[in-house]
């Protein structure tokens, strides 16, 4: 990839924030990690070319590795130009959340690549979406798949009725599924993480005085409060056995929240870690990352099981860990 750094890319770099500023390899435990995860999965992953949230998923992580360790595989700038830089939108469903995902891993490469075609779909269709003014965040799913786009994209455009409407939506959705007495979005481990992780990533989105960055930290907060309550013992989290998928993304959401300020490190990184070394456990001898339940599955996983968005969120992981590991 091209190294470029544009006058925006503060704003655009969102979840790529507190990491080093520039791709320079950074040797330890968790970027080897990172490392040999990212490139089991291109190697050996089902689906690859597919334009979809779960693929979205992983190039999202995928840049954070690149950007943490300074080594790239070469896969997601290429992917992201066969995907014609658009969103895989159903025409019967314009603004559904599931297709939006797919603009964070644009938004990440836009730090490389700064050419403005990259994000113009994307934009087009946040706006018009803030335009319709409709409500389409149905799941908690949608804070990880469509709050972190429309956080970013209205931050590098200035765009105050973006960041608004999506604010309203994540509101709505919260008055919806969202339990304040138990701090869960659902009695599913999976779903619970989806929220975290969307949350995280628009904390470290925000500039640290906004007044919608201390709405997501405190829900954020109140999540993880209860979820380390739910850690297995041997560290994952999951709602039927352990589930890589959901451990990876609560795993990130703490790490990221010690790192932005509003979770209490002394209190929070040993789950964080106690994750990390859980994930370690379900890497198979060639990296892949194994024991991850179908998307909101009740069904048990086995460690044959993998999926793009698990390891993605085991890279956001990682990257969030490093700077919070001694040696990295």
């Amino acid at each position: 990839m091209r190294m470029r750094t544009p006058l925006f890319v503060g704003a655009l770099a969102g979840s790529l924030l507190l990491v080093p500023a520039a791709a320079q390899a950074v040797p330890c435990a968790v970027t080897d990690t990172m490392v040999e995860a990212s490139q089991a999965w291109v190697t050996r992953g089902t689906d690859l070319a597919a334009n979809t949230w779960s693929n979205a998923g992983f190039h999202t992580g995928n840049l954070a590795q690149v950007r943490t360790t300074g080594i790239s595989n070469h896969k997601t700038w290429p992917w992201v130009q066969a995907n014609h830089y658009l969103l895989p939108v159903d025409p019967a469903h314009p603004f559904a959340p599931d297709a939006q995902a797919t603009g964070e891993p644009y938004l990440d490469v836009a730090y490389f690549h700064p050419e403005p075609e990259v994000l113009q779909p994307l934009r087009d269709n946040l706006r018009a979406q803030v335009r319709d003014g409709g409500t389409y965040w149905r799941s908690p799913d949608a804070l990880n798949m469509a709050l972190p786009s429309f956080t970013r994209i209205a931050l590098a455009d200035h765009d105050q009725a973006m960041l608004d409407y999506s604010f309203r939506s994540y509101q709505s959705l919260k008055a919806r599924t969202f339990n304040e007495f138990t701090g869960l979005w659902s009695l599913n481990a999976q779903t619970n993480g989806w929220a975290v992780q969307g949350l995280a990533k628009a904390v470290l989105a925000l500039p640290a005085d906004h007044p919608y960055r201390a709405e997501y930290a405190r829900t954020l907060a109140k999540s993880v409060r209860t979820l380390t309550f739910l850690q297995r013992h041997d560290g994952f989290w999951g709602t039927t056995g352990k589930d890589s998928g959901a451990t990876a993304m609560i795993t990130y959401a703490i790490a990221a929240g010690v790192n932005a300020g509003v979770l209490d490190r002394a209190t929070y990184l040993p789950h964080a870690q106690k994750g990390w070394q859980a994930l370690l456990t379900a890497l198979d001898a060639g990296g892949l990352l194994g024991w991850t339940a179908a998307r909101n599955s009740w069904r048990p996983a086995s460690a044959d099981d993998s999926a793009g968005f698990a390891v993605g969120s085991l890279l956001l992981a990682g990257q969030q860990l490093v700077p919070l590991t001694p040696g990295c």
